[in-house]
């Protein structure tokens, strides 16, 4: 009988293959004669087997790749994926990366996990596992008397890149990896504009400080105090952070 593997999970090491006839057979990887094969194995690819009938259904044994020199591509998903978990079914993970992005907006829950994907993206990752919704607070000044504090919406999650095997797949293992990499330059890029976003504001405190010692003392302690408000960190400033091992 011939047939078509229609699902194929490497971590359980089973799947389906769609009959010739129609029907659905259940598979091992250990049902495959040649366990070089089972390296090959990919949704949509072509196998020859035999039919076993059993109380749970249909079985196919002694299977075989009808094309088995054709190592598969991989395919990706159509959009960004999240999940709560560490893993998304139906997908492997290709390469998880030892880094956490945040999203954060005083506006809604739904503009930080905005956030949080498109810095994802930013990396290259197509998924964020175990993502995660928090609140934080913030303050500022009000427009009276006091101190105004506010709702921070934040999400965090971990990136990862999604792939699966596929007789059809154009991709190749090596374009679908790297995150790690594009994560640290990415952190050594944050660090070198927050260092200079401190240095700019401290020549301005500093050329400004020069100008009050001719008005008032007094302003200096201000422009100072102004200066330190400033440069406190954000969360815009710390979208991204590794995780610690």
């Amino acid at each position: 009988m011939q047939g078509t593997i229609t699902s194929y999970l490497p971590e359980k090491r089973y799947g389906f293959i769609k009959g010739k006839d129609g029907k659905d057979y259940f598979f091992h990887d250990s049902s495959f004669k040649n366990d070089a094969q089972i390296a090959l194995l990919a949704e949509e690819a072509m196998v020859t087997f035999e039919q076993q009938a059993t109380p749970k259904g249909y079985k196919a044994t002694h299977c075989s790749l009808l094309h088995p020199t054709e190592a598969p591509g991989y395919i990706t998903p159509d959009e960004f994926m999240t999940s709560g978990s560490e893993s998304v079914r139906g997908w492997d993970i290709v390469d998880l990366g030892d880094w956490i992005v945040h999203g954060a907006s005083r506006e809604s829950p739904n503009e930080a996990r905005r956030q949080a994907i498109e810095h994802a993206r930013g990396l290259g990752a197509n998924a964020l596992l175990k993502l995660e919704y928090y609140k934080t607070t913030g303050a500022e000044a009000g427009t009276g008397r006091g101190t105004h504090r506010f709702t921070i919406h934040n999400f965090r999650g971990r990136v990862a890149t999604l792939a699966k095997r596929h007789a059809n797949g154009d991709h190749e293992w090596d374009e679908l990896t790297g995150l790690n990499q594009r994560a640290r330059a990415a952190e050594q890029t944050q660090q070198l504009l927050a260092q200079k976003k401190r240095n700019v504001t401290w020549k301005v405190v500093l050329l400004c400080s020069l100008i009050a010692l001719f008005i008032h003392p007094l302003f200096i302690i201000m422009l100072v105090g102004m200066g330190f408000l400033y440069n406190r960190k954000k969360h815009s400033d710390t979208w991204l952070e590794p995780i610690l091992k």
